[in-house]
């Protein structure tokens, strides 16, 4: 009986560790498997390596956010992992070339975590769920690298095990970009300016949506022709059908140019300098002319003095012209005209102011003319007849106590305007005298 029961004790003890160990063989890794175990090329392992059975190769169980276009270099993207069947269910998953080499890095999830640094994701803990959904990210590696496949490795019970793959291309198309130009850049307000956008990469087909600031245009064709009436900028937003980039130009309108010589004037015979405040707008200089022999201090500015000559105040008068450039690419020139008249010179008269009754005739004449005496003059005169410089031409002594007109022949004088000065010891006086 005693070698009996000795036997009977040690198969039950054995019988009981046996069980104790069925579950943990069973569901070997249920907080996560080790490092290495994806099926990839580089791995050389799975899950049959500890669960024993054999692997079925099986499609999507892997799925991303990741564009049909592929990621782009830096990018973070959603990765999920759905495994179904009947069983305790864990997985790991890691992103490799065909060597083995890490390409991204992962971030774990909810119900995940990361082993292997940031190379495999796998279960924090199984689940027996008909249907069990783990999500974790993934960050695109640098640009350049190329394809990435997801290699995963999938337990459904012990002995069932499941390998999936996911591939992802490299995004290397170009990003959409779009320049914009006006052309010219700087118009004159009345002429147009070619707008034009060149786009770039993205998808290819592109539609066009200009606006301008002021507001008040728009378009949808790729170079339209505008024609500010101020200086404008424009935005074109171009898009792909995926996405849109602004591009802006502008437009700078120069208005034409103005010019104000300022009002007509009256100045005295004696006057030596004329003030001059010119006032001109959109211009890129300015310059006084004179229709008379005078002179200016500033020609090319716009304030300053005009100095008469004796020509300009024995005519009477003279016309000082303003003129603006405009400013390219405008044109044409802006001006105005100021008259200066000059009042005729006034001498030291006597208390009969006898110059006064000395006239002229006939006034205009052929070229014949008497210089005659309205009353009492008695006194010696100088007569100076002189042309519009300040020529003198004639000159004579008369007395004009005679009484008797003096006559005159400039008969072989050009038509035109002269000046005949009547000079005493007392006073003199200016005349004007026309020949036509």
């Amino acid at each position: 009986m005693k070698n009996q029961t000795l036997p009977s004790l040690f198969q039950i003890a054995f019988a009981g560790i046996i069980s104790l160990l069925i579950p943990s063989f069973a569901f070997a890794y249920p907080s996560g498997a080790p490092a290495g175990y994806t099926g990839s090329p580089g791995d050389g392992h799975h899950c049959v390596s500890c669960h024993n059975g054999s692997a079925v190769t099986v499609s999507n169980w892997i799925t991303s956010d990741i564009p049909a276009a592929g990621y782009t270099p830096g990018t973070v993207y959603n990765l999920t992992v759905t495994v179904t069947g009947s069983g305790a269910k864990g997985f790991e998953v890691s992103p490799q070339n065909t060597t083995g080499l890490q390409l991204g890095t992962l971030a774990a999830g909810s119900g995940s975590k990361l082993v292997g640094g940031t190379k495999y994701v796998t279960q924090s803990s199984s689940s027996s769920a008909a249907t069990k959904i783990w999500n974790f990210t993934w960050t695109a590696p640098a640009a350049g690298t190329g394809a990435v496949t997801f290699y995963g490795a999938f337990t459904v019970s012990k002995p069932a095990t499941k390998l999936s793959t996911l591939q992802v291309s490299e995004n290397t198309a170009t990003p959409l970009s779009a320049t914009a130009t006006a052309t010219p850049p700087v118009i004159c307000l009345g002429q147009s300016s070619q707008l034009n956008v060149i786009p770039a990469g993205g998808g290819g087909t592109y539609t066009y949506s200009w606006t301008s600031v002021p507001a008040g245009f728009t378009s949808t064709l790729q170079n339209p022709v505008v024609a500010p009436i101020v200086t404008t900028q424009y935005t074109v937003t171009v898009s792909d059908g995926t996405g849109s980039v602004d591009a802006p130009t502008g437009v700078t309108v120069n208005q034409p140019a103005t010019a104000s010589a300022g009002n007509d004037t009256t100045c005295a015979y004696l006057t030596t300098q004329v003030p001059l405040s010119g006032i001109a707008t959109n211009y890129s200089g300015v310059l006084w002319t004179t229709s008379g022999t005078g002179t200016f201090s500033s020609p090319d500015a716009l304030s300053g003095y005009y100095y008469p000559s004796l020509a300009d105040k024995n005519l009477g008068s003279v016309t000082l012209t303003l003129a603006a450039a405009a400013q390219s690419p405008c044109t044409t020139a802006a001006a105005d005209d100021r008259v200066v008249h000059f009042e005729a010179p006034v001498g030291i008269p006597d208390k009969q102011n006898s110059l006064s009754r000395v006239v002229l005739f006939p006034n205009p004449s052929k070229g014949m003319f008497s210089l005659g005496f309205n009353g009492d003059v008695n006194a010696v005169m100088t007569i100076a007849i002189s042309d519009i410089t300040g020529r003198t031409l004639l000159q004579r002594t008369v007395n004009g106590s005679s009484g008797q007109p003096e006559q005159f022949n400039m008969t072989e004088n050009p038509k035109g305007v002269y000046f005949v000065k009547i000079r005493t010891s007392l006073e003199s006086n200016v005349q004007r005298l026309i020949i036509d």
